[in-house]
């Protein structure tokens, strides 16, 4: 796989960036890294007990850690919610990686997630999923060199990408 050829998932959590990127590494027999993993298996506990020890800002330093640790040999990566927020990671993944922001409605989101509960959402306590929808939607575009409508099927989703990958 050459460099610019790899892929980097962005969008809410429950927008399907994990179930996708394990999809997509399944079918293209692609190596594939979960940043929210990543971190979950560096401190051997839930981002969600993370953030309660740590802070929210915390989690999200993490984040960015782990995308800067990443290089073009990460094929299909799955970011957590909160990497937009670091224009330091947006622009490291860009030198290697096309992003695409899975764009999933957010009533499909908060069914999802179930309102958040023990998703380690780095976010200020008290935040609501819409609220934090609202926050992060302009930053997902912003970061998105291609949008894939996240209510769309997994097989159809993964065709989809398949043909980003190819271009």
């Amino acid at each position: 796989m050459e460099a610019m050829h790899s892929i980097s998932f962005i969008g809410m959590a429950g927008c399907g960036k994990s179930t996708l990127g394990m999809a997509v590494s399944k079918k293209l027999n692609l190596n594939y890294i979960d940043t929210d993993l990543l971190i979950e298996n560096g401190f051997n506990c839930s981002l969600e007990n993370i953030k309660k020890e740590y802070g929210y800002m915390f989690v999200r330093s993490q984040e960015e850690k782990a995308i800067l640790s990443l290089d073009s040999s990460s094929d299909i990566i799955s970011t957590g919610g909160s990497a937009v927020y670091s224009e330091k990671s947006m622009m490291h993944l860009k030198t290697f990686s096309k992003i695409i922001y899975i764009k999933t409605p957010l009533k499909t989101i908060i069914n999802r997630i179930d309102a958040g509960q023990e998703r380690g959402l780095a976010v200020p306590d008290g935040l609501s999923i819409s609220e934090v929808y609202s926050e992060r939607e302009p930053l997902y575009d912003n970061h998105a060199q291609f949008i894939l409508d996240g209510s769309k099927s997994i097989d159809e989703l993964v065709e989809l990408v398949n043909q980003i990958i190819n271009d």
